[in-house]
This record gives structure tokens, sequence and C-alpha cells, in this order.
């Protein structure tokens, strides 16, 4: 049986990804935790992990500067980032810090596994349709529909959170505190979030999240 270990801050989806695999003849998640900081301190050689599913978000903090650190602990298991954010920015980051996998939160828990299983049998890479096709389309710009460019809106990963935060109502220094930044650094990315979407205030600000 493959052995894989859960990292999700949301409690819910942590909770039914637990109750999934604890019923799984081929998968069992032998470590759940909702940061990185507990998977480090719990994980234990003997568990033998070969697969890391990885929030890309963390209780509003990005968790791909951990990957490495996750890497060292586990030197052979695959990290594969399980999230909602499919920006270039974000995913480029997140293979280039060493992630083996993208897949975003849209399919349920049993093709969940059988992608995860794809993966740990070694037959390849674990890519989502969209996120493989941003990866094309990047590399072969030139495959973009007419207006695709002009219609598509890509936030940076710092400029998605200080949106998710301006929406929720938190101030210039409350964002800077959930950040880690000064406020002149929320200003920054607020004056480009705001001329990306072609806003004033936040209160014009998309109400559905944007990437």
């Amino acid at each position: 049986m493959y052995q894989i270990a859960i990292i999700e801050d949301d409690t819910e989806i942590r909770t039914a990804l637990s109750d999934h695999f604890s019923a799984s003849e081929q998968i069992a998640c032998v470590l759940t935790v909702d940061t990185v900081e507990k998977f480090l301190k719990f994980h234990r050689d003997f568990m033998h992990i070969q697969l890391i599913l990885l929030d890309v978000m963390l209780y509003q903090q990005s968790s791909i500067r951990s990957i490495p650190l996750i890497h060292r602990r586990e030197p052979e298991a695959e990290i594969v980032m399980f999230t909602v954010m499919d920006d270039y920015d974000t995913i480029f980051q997140a293979l280039c810090n060493g992630a083996n996998g993208y897949l975003l939160k849209d399919a349920n828990y049993p093709e969940l596994e059988a992608k995860l299983l794809y993966v740990l049998r070694g037959e390849g890479a674990l890519l989502s349709p969209p996120v493989a096709r941003r990866i094309i389309q990047y590399f072969n710009p030139g495959n973009h529909k007419a207006g695709d460019a002009a219609n598509e809106v890509v936030l940076t990963e710092k400029e998605a959170v200080v949106c998710r935060l301006l929406k929720d109502g938190l101030s210039y220094e409350s964002i800077a505190r959930h950040m880690g930044i000064s406020i002149d650094g929320v200003r920054y990315h607020v004056k480009h979030l705001y001329q990306k979407l072609g806003v004033k205030s936040r209160g014009d600000l998309p109400g559905k999240d944007m990437p």
C-alpha cells in the first residue's frame, strides 16, 4: 500500500481527504496536518511517505518556499500541489521550487485517488488539464485564441492574497501583518492589483475570487 501525507489548512477538506483514504485499499494517509511546520515536527522516517499532497496557501501564507524543506525531510517523495490557484506565477514558482505535480481542487476524491496512483506507480508527472494548458500557452503564446490575452487577468501570488484579504475587509495594517510585509509593500501590491483589474477601490473588486 502506498503511503501519503496531507498538508491542508481547510478542516473540512482535510477531514474529507483523510476519511476517503482511510477506506482506500491502495493508498494510506499516514500523516494529516494543517501546516508545513507540523509536518516537519510529526514526520517520522518509519512512515515511508511516498507522496505529499500540499495546499498552496496555508492560513493566507504561501507554502511554496517550504517545498525544499519538505524535500530535505523526504527526498524521494513526490510533492503534489493541491489548490484552487491556477495563475502562471504560482504554478511556475511551485514547479521551480521542486513540486512534482500541480492539481486543482476540481476533482472528486475517487478521481483524485486515481490521479495520485498514476504518479505513485511512476507513470508520469501529474498536472490538471487547465494547468497543463497554461504551461503550454506560456511556452507557445501563439496558441492563445484571439482575444484571450486581452481578456485574461493574471495576478501574482501576492496580488491574489491581497485581493482576498481586501474583500474580507482587512485593513492595510492587518494585511501587512498577515503577509509579513510592510504597509508600503501592501500599497504597492494594491496599486498593481487595481491597475490589472481596472478598479479604483476595494468595493469595486470582483465578487468571485481571482486566481
